[in-house]
């Protein structure tokens, strides 16, 4: 049976380069890591799907714990030594919602 998803549409306060995305998801996912715990992490599985620009992205996760991610998202104050904030915008089942979504805004 195949998993369900939830996309997370989600802005964060720190602008990511063009080059140093994967350097950003790496330390994202290493303190969604240390936040929920190594179980409820590899349950959720995580992953950016799409960066929408510098500052917003497209969070792939499992729909059984995808509440546990936004809420460590919140929690998340420093990356990589700098401080930042991540703020759920919208969440849904399709990424085709998501981007019809971010043109509203």
């Amino acid at each position: 049976m195949r998993e369900k998803r939830r996309y997370i549409l989600v802005e964060s306060t720190m602008e990511v380069a063009e080059s140093a995305t994967r350097e950003f998801e790496l330390e994202l996912c290493k303190e969604l890591l240390h936040n929920i715990g190594e179980i409820s992490y590899f349950r959720a599985n995580p992953k950016i799907v799409k960066f929408l620009d510098n500052r917003k992205f497209i969070l792939k996760c499992n729909l059984a714990k995808y509440k546990d991610v936004v809420i460590a998202l919140a929690f998340i104050k420093r990356l990589s030594g700098k401080e930042i904030g991540f703020y759920t915008l919208y969440a849904s089942g399709t990424i085709r919602a998501l981007e019809k979504f971010k043109k509203e805004l």
